[in-house]
């Protein structure tokens, strides 16, 4: 799967092979290079997808809640390593539920409500800014507490 993936950005040969490796060794996933994905728990899967977003060593690394489901050790490897890829120079847009999440992770945060862009800034900013302790409670305060169906 890899291989494909790193094929469709245009890699080839010893750089494809490296690339592999070194995504990989980042994932924390170098014992686990030959074992089917069908067989792999979702943790394995969402470092694999992370894998596979860095074999073209993108600019810019785009994320959707790529924490979701999976145990305390793999976030905390995927926190520290994001962490590291940023500070490389990589900018991330990350998407996620989790909000202090996004607090720990990111420089800047925006919260989107129905498809807006409702807030943004530094999360240290727009919590002195509002009488909210937690970004949860900042979230909560600007869209509501009812419950959506959508």
């Amino acid at each position: 799967n890899l291989t494909f993936f790193g094929k469709m950005y245009g890699l080839r040969g010893d750089r494809l092979r490296a690339r592999i490796k070194r995504c990989l060794e980042i994932a924390g996933l170098t014992d686990s290079a030959d074992q089917p994905v069908s067989t792999c728990s979702g943790g394995i899967r969402r470092r694999l997808n992370l894998v596979a977003a860095l074999l073209n060593e993108p600019a810019v690394l785009f994320l959707d809640e790529p924490t979701v489901g999976i145990d305390a050790q793999s976030r905390r490897l995927i926190h520290r390593q994001l962490q590291t890829i940023n500070r490389q120079g990589t900018t991330i847009l990350y998407t996620t539920h989790y909000l202090e999440e996004a607090g720990e992770l990111c420089g800047r945060i925006g919260i989107i409500d129905n498809g807006r862009l409702i807030e943004e800034g530094r999360p240290d900013d727009l919590l002195s800014t509002s009488n909210s302790r937690t970004l949860d409670e900042l979230f909560l305060h600007l869209t509501g507490t009812q419950l959506r169906d959508a």
